[in-house]
């Protein structure tokens, strides 16, 4: 590693493609992006069936945080199909619960 006040010293060159991160922090978010798509996936799957309000709101924020990593970082487009699949079964997940709370509380016995 040279010094910077080296006269022979030159920053090194930006990325080809245009984009402000390297191509290692790029595959890095990318295979972030892949494994936290398929979380929130799963998670929105479960919220359907099993805790609704956690596996809701893990479902969401991640969808949500996928997102955004892909605004931000612009790689894996494909994924964010993936993420807002999560996001509605999220919300799919807490109509159904709330709908059988209220189902629930009116055929109740009093």
């Amino acid at each position: 590693m040279q010094a910077a006040n080296d006269e022979n010293w030159t920053p090194p060159p930006p990325p080809d493609d245009g984009s402000i991160f390297s191509a290692g922090t790029r595959e890095y978010y990318a295979a972030e992006i892949r494994k936290e798509s398929t979380k929130a996936l799963i998670f929105g799957i479960l919220s359907i069936f099993c805790c609704p309000p956690i596996f809701a709101y893990l479902a969401f924020s991640k969808a949500q945080e996928v997102i955004s990593n892909i605004e931000i970082c612009e790689v894996e487009e494909g994924r964010r199909g993936m993420a807002t699949c999560a996001k509605v079964l999220a919300i799919v997940g807490i109509v159904l619960w709330v709908a059988s709370l209220v189902i629930r509380i009116a055929t109740a016995n009093f």
